[in-house]
């Protein structure tokens, strides 16, 4: 058979091979850990902050088969005009190809399993897989067999209240949807979403490919990718999307749980956007293997979406990659598998953050590689569907964040707090920036065009590693706050500019060192208070290259990639050494 190759960037951190056909081989990153514990001890370095290709070898759609859909008990269930109906529950299987046609469910409050057995099915009236009604959909890959669903409507009905069209290839108008198994199912949606489910929406092992002018997946209340799927993602609106934020049932809405797999998000709009809250952690399947997600995300013109005109639906030549891959530029598109007419503009809203939520986000595993052109991490402190206030958080626990960005790498419209894990912001405007950033640990790298780090209201610093570096041109603080600046542990690295206009340290209120090791490079403010510990005024350690401070028996380590002016001041528990 004639295959087509998609190339997927994945975070490269181990290579499996899974089998998705008898003669097609899949190469990922692969997420599985049985002894991971959520944290992590790497060393970065910019060039570390990048995504990496692998090619992922899927079968073209040559089904030919006649399509049949089958009960468990072997009963074929009859089409009218095209359309497949499920009125009972229980388990069904697909074949063959169906065009211009659907499977249409309707079960209200039962359970229903559809296993896709190399299927193809394409419709350009109404959505391909139509689920009316049902307690739980799940829709089940085999094993060893690759599927395609294809939306190919010229309009889009994303606004549309008409209940009987549907807005996604796969569409769930009451109920949950479950996508599971170990083949493979590729959706392409011409001017809709992939996959929208008005509830729930939970994806496990299975590979999937999505091509959509709108939102990849959406679950209006959540969205939960869990164990060891591996997705991949091209889309003009969201990648990953919820949009309740209210409370049915006494069960909060607008989750997005991101706790294995290997997913790559190249959207025009944001990345993953929530209601409510994003979480990123870990999962377990029924063996004992605990899953982390490694994710890589691609917004705006950073990500390879682009609206190509092309009358065709097939996914022939469809192309992942992002830029971090270095197989593609900005703006490499889908290669003769774009869509026709619309611009991305008009699907997308102005936002192309790469992670984003309401009340918060929390990162305890994982590694997430974020290149956008809007906010790497962003949470906003909007008003909520229960008439609340978001708080607007953003916590970090463990793991790996990797970003470059645009605008800020990591923004919180509330409190930042970074307790464990590794962040390494390599690009930014400014790298992080909330109304109260709390530091407690970790390991923290951060580059920024104007200020390193930013709060409106508080900085305090008691453990882990804080290292940063502004450009020396122009007014940029290295760690600025509007209120006051608190250290009390830790290693804190900052610099300055060429100029008394900024400092490496800098608060409208006071700033206060009692306790930790500060490394200040370019001009110190006579104004900040150290408290039983000792001041040190070295004239080396500011032009380009690596140095090495001694206090005592510690040593610490940093590299200038800039020179800066004025000098290096070291506050510490004793007098200080720099070679």
């Amino acid at each position: 058979m004639k295959k087509y190759s998609l190339v997927l960037i994945v975070l490269l951190i181990g290579v499996m091979v899974f089998a998705i056909g008898c003669s097609t081989d899949l190469k990922v990153g692969s997420s599985n850990s049985t002894t991971n514990t959520g944290k992590s001890t790497q060393t970065i370095t910019g060039d570390d902050v990048q995504g990496s290709t692998t090619d992922v070898e899927i079968e073209e759609d040559e089904i030919t088969e006649e399509f049949t859909l089958v009960d468990e008990n072997g009963n074929s269930v009859t089409a009218v005009n095209g359309v497949y109906t499920i009125t009972t529950a229980g388990s069904y299987t697909a074949s063959g190809k169906l065009t211009q046609g659907q499977i249409y469910v309707d079960v209200p409050n039962e359970e229903v399993e559809i296993e896709l057995n190399d299927v193809s099915i394409s419709n350009s009236s109404v959505s391909p897989i139509f689920v009316k009604d049902c307690d739980t959909c799940t829709i089940k890959v085999k094993k060893n067999t690759t599927n395609y669903i294809y939306d190919t409507r010229t309009t889009d009905y994303s606004e549309t209240t008409d209940e009987t069209i549907g807005t996604a290839a796969i569409y769930v108008a009451n109920g949950n949807l479950k996508v599971s198994g170990k083949g493979t199912i590729s959706i392409t949606s011409n001017k809709n979403s992939g996959i929208h489910s008005k509830d729930n929406v939970t994806i496990k092992n299975v590979t999937m490919i999505i091509k959509a002018m709108n939102n990849g997946i959406k679950g209006n209340d959540k969205v939960t990718i869990e164990e060891n799927p591996t997705i991949g993602i091209v889309c003009g609106n969201n990648g990953i999307k919820t949009s309740n934020s209210d409370m049915g049932s006494s069960v909060q809405h607008g989750y997005i749980y991101i706790n294995g797999g290997t997913i790559t998000i190249n959207s025009y709009g944001d990345g993953i956007d929530a209601a409510y809250a994003v979480e990123f952690g870990t999962s377990q399947d029924s063996d004992g293997t605990v899953y982390t997600p490694t994710v890589d995300i691609y917004t705006n013109i950073y990500s390879s979406y682009t609206n190509t005109t092309t009358s065709s639906v097939s996914t022939s030549s469809l192309s992942m990659a992002g830029p971090g891959g270095g197989s593609m530029q900005p703006g490499g598109g889908f290669s003769g598998g774009g869509f026709s007419g619309e611009t991305s503009a008009e699907k997308a809203d102005d936002s192309a953050k790469g992670v984003k939520a309401n009340e918060y986000i929390l990162v305890t595993a994982g590694t997430i590689f974020t290149y956008t052109y809007d906010d790497g991490f962003h949470t906003n402190n909007d008003a909520l569907e229960t008439g609340s206030t978001a708080k607007a958080n953003i916590t970090i626990q463990g793991g790996t964040l990797k970003i470059k960005a645009s605008d800020d790498g990591i923004h919180a419209d509330g409190t930042l707090t970074i307790e464990d894990g590794v962040v390494y912001v390599s690009e930014s405007h400014e790298g992080i920036e909330a109304k109260t950033i709390n530091i407690k640990g970790g390991e923290v790298t951060v580059f920024g065009d104007d200020d390193g780090v930013n709060a409106s209201s508080q900085i305090n610093i008691s453990g882990g590693r804080l290292d940063v570096t502004v450009n020396p041109s122009g007014d940029t603080d290295g760690i600025d706050s509007n209120g006051s600046i608190a250290i009390t542990g830790g290693v804190v690295i900052t610099r300055g500019p060429n100029s008394e206009m900024a400092t490496p340290l800098d608060a409208d209120g006071s700033v206060t060192i009692s306790g930790g090791t500060v490394v200040c490079i370019g001009y110190f403010a006579s104004s900040i208070k150290y408290s039983g510990l000792t001041k040190t005024t070295l004239s080396s350690g500011k032009s380009t290259g690596t140095y090495t401070v001694t206090i005592g028996s510690n040593t610490i380590s940093y590299t200038n990639n800039y020179t800066y002016s004025g000098n290096v001041t070291v506050i510490g528990s004793s007098t200080a050494t720099i070679a």
